[in-house]
C-alpha cells in the first residue's frame, strides 16, 4: 500500500474522530434515557413536558445524525486501506473504542487513578489489535510508527 494518507496524519484523525463521535453516541444516548425517565416517571411540572418531548425528540435526531456520520469514517477508514481488512471487526472496534474513551474519562475525573488509568491503556491495546484486524494493516498505538511502518510498502 502506497503511504498517501498517514504521515500526513490523516488516518490517525479520522480514527480519532470516529472513537470521539462513537462516545458523544453513548452520552447522548445516556442524557436521552435521562430525559425520557424524567418524563415517564412524573418528575416534570406539566408546564415542562412539551419542552421535554421537544428536547427528546432533538435528542433522538441528533443521535441518529451523530451515527450516520461515525458510521461514514469508519466506512471511508475501511476502505481507504483498500477494503482488505476484516470488516467483521467493525462492531468490537467501536465498542473498544467507546470502552477506551470512557475509561479515560474516568480516569481524568479521578484523582489521577493509577489503575483507571492502566485499565484505559489496556483497553487502547486491545482497540488498536480490533482496528489493526478491521483495516488490514499492522497498527502501533504510535501515529509516528504507525507511518513509518506504511512507508515499508509504500512504491518508489
Amino acid at each position: 500500500m502506497k503511504n498517501i494518507h498517514a504521515t500526513d496524519g490523516m488516518s490517525e484523525d479520522i480514527i480519532r474522530s470516529f472513537v470521539q463521535l462513537a462516545t458523544l453516541e453513548m452520552h447522548m444516548k445516556t442524557l436521552l434515557e435521562k430525559r425520557v425517565s424524567e418524563l415517564e416517571n412524573g418528575m416534570l411540572e406539566e408546564t415542562e413536558i412539551e419542552q421535554q418531548i421537544e428536547t427528546i425528540t432533538a435528542l433522538e435526531t441528533d443521535l441518529h445524525a451523530i451515527a450516520d456520520i461515525r458510521r461514514g469514517d469508519m466506512l471511508y477508514l475501511y476502505e481507504m486501506y483498500g477494503s482488505v481488512g476484516d470488516k467483521e471487526q467493525w462492531c468490537s472496534v467501536k465498542h473498544l473504542a467507546i470502552a477506551m474513551m470512557t475509561s479515560f474519562e474516568a480516569w481524568q475525573a479521578s484523582k489521577q487513578d493509577d489503575y483507571l488509568l492502566m485499565t484505559a491503556l489496556k483497553k487502547n491495546r486491545y482497540f488498536i489489535k480490533a482496528l489493526s484486524t478491521f483495516l488490514g494493516v499492522e497498527l502501533t498505538e504510535c501515529a509516528a510508527c504507525f507511518a513509518d511502518i506504511l512507508k515499508i510498502n509504500e512504491e518508489y
